[in-house]
């Protein structure tokens, strides 16, 4: 079944099996690319997302399956390098097994990745929490794409940290990775999913339609009386986007 941009298998009587993924294309160091950053950059934000998506669920990620469009040296070694980091920030015991594979026949002259994790989800956090009537709806990091992404200062990026603090606050409802079509979409699944309307704050409209690009922002849902505990418990920005009625 789908849930979001999640695929869950029902493969165990008390697990669910998560597969998440993420690509990208036209962003490196190579001649034809459309942005220009290091592949340590690509493979870290590229893994990130797909990482993301499945911490948001509750999900215990197993297996990281890197599909590397490019040379193993030096391109998809940099990549690596950076996928590598970002797996020891969420794990520094580094438990997560790894696959991949490279292009080795052509020479290649535009940046391509594509990673896949799959985990496990405990059926008995399934299904999650939904979002209710007069909950508030918040933005928690900033909605940045491509090199503005790059020049995101360091104590505003999104980390995986922040996601593992969110979903263990209680008061909390939901978790959701912004993507490329700004939080106007997220928010209309949360609006399908849990049969609500969401009325806007006001000057918030503009915020809500730019591309969250890599996973940069997330969408969280609580009740309005914990909108000041969760302003004092994270350290990057929170942008109140309106509430649900």
């Amino acid at each position: 079944m789908k849930w979001r941009d999640l695929t869950l298998v029902d493969f165990h009587e008390e697990y669910l099996l998560a597969v998440s993924c993420d690509s990208a294309g036209g962003i490196g160091d190579k001649p034809h690319d459309l942005i220009r950053t290091s592949p340590f950059i690509v493979g870290y934000h590229t893994a990130k997302v797909a990482l993301m998506e499945l911490l948001c669920v509750h999900g215990e990620p197993l297996l990281l399956s890197s599909t590397l469009s490019v040379e193993m040296n030096p391109t998809g070694a940099e990549m690596m390098r950076g996928i590598h980091t970002l797996l020891k920030e969420y794990d520094p015991m580094h438990s997560i097994a790894l696959t991949g594979s490279t292009e080795e026949n052509f020479h290649v002259s535009a940046t391509g990745l594509g990673v896949t994790v799959m985990g496990r989800i405990e059926k008995r956090q399934w299904p999650l929490k939904k979002s209710l009537a007069q909950d508030v709806a918040v933005m928690v990091g900033e909605a940045k794409c491509g090199e503005e992404v790059l020049k995101t200062e360091k104590e505003k990026i999104l980390m995986l940290h922040h996601v593992k603090t969110l979903r263990d606050l209680p008061y909390v409802r939901e978790v959701v990775p912004g993507g490329s079509r700004g939080m106007a979409h997220e928010i209309s699944l949360v609006e399908s999913a849990s049969k609500i309307r969401f009325l806007p704050a006001e000057g918030v409209k503009p915020l809500l339609h730019q591309s969250c690009g890599p996973a940069s922002a997330l969408l969280v849902t609580l009740g309005k009386e914990h909108l000041k505990d969760l302003q004092e418990t994270l350290n990057i920005p929170v942008h109140v986007l309106g509430v649900f009625c």
